[in-house]
């Protein structure tokens, strides 16, 4: 990473901010002042008196509780940004307010971006359990028709039980799951999304949070570049 972005995901300023700090040798690089850009792996860098940290950009996956919205503020209910140690973090896909499971976050914004594309067809699989018997599963493959005439993309649904099941879509509109059982005049009466990609929740406690493995961080930045 480069030691300008080092310096502006510490929060210490601006892009132009960094430029001029380092024109006027005020970061240091393992006890050395330096005058240009360069690039950081673990070096020392420090600045104003504080060590930065060289590793600014985090990943975490949180088990998200029931009731909790996936929001930074809220005037009603409890944000799930406050069950992680760092509010500078976004979300990866949202979950509404009683959907529990996997939710990543990051303050990594440019693979943020690619993973919220929905031109890069990632899969996302959720546990659902719905009012009535689901006996028959081909509209999902065919792809249903939500709001009138939004046609879903073709969705993989494997029964558990009449009422319940795993269901895998390769797009995020917005309360896509819980519309098309809408339009198959049935409802869904719970989901939980257990995985995004191939990372999935695990044993993962409601409530707690885990940072991501770098295979799991390598995993994400792939699909974004090979999904297209």
């Amino acid at each position: 990473m480069r030691l300008i972005d080092i310096f502006v995901l510490n929060k210490c300023g601006s892009k132009k901010q960094a430029k001029k700090a380092i024109k006027k040798g005020l970061i240091q690089v393992n006890n050395k002042l330096v005058d240009e850009d360069i690039d950081i792996t673990d070096e020392t860098v420090i600045y104003d008196s504080k060590i930065l940290d060289s590793h600014p950009l985090k990943y975490y996956i949180i088990h998200k509780p029931s009731g909790y919205v996936c929001a930074n503020k809220d005037p009603h209910d409890p944000c799930l940004i406050t069950l992680l140690p760092d509010d500078n973090l976004h979300y990866v896909g949202r979950l509404d307010r009683d959907t529990t499971g996997l939710v990543i976050l990051t303050n990594d914004l440019k693979l943020r971006k690619r993973l919220t594309l929905p031109e890069f067809h990632i899969p996302r699989t959720y546990a659902f359990t719905c009012l009535n018997p689901l006996k028959d599963i081909t509209p999902f493959k065919e792809g249903i028709t939500i709001d009138g005439d939004v046609k879903c993309l073709p969705a993989i649904v494997e029964m558990t039980s009449e009422y319940e099941g795993i269901i895998t879509l390769e797009e995020g509109r917005y309360h896509e799951i819980k519309k098309m059982f809408l339009s198959l005049n049935n409802k869904i009466t719970s989901l939980h999304r257990i995985m995004y990609g191939d990372i999935s929740l695990g044993d993962l406690e409601s409530g707690t949070y885990r940072i991501l493995t770098q295979e799991e961080i390598n995993h994400l930045k792939d699909i974004t570049r090979s999904s297209i």
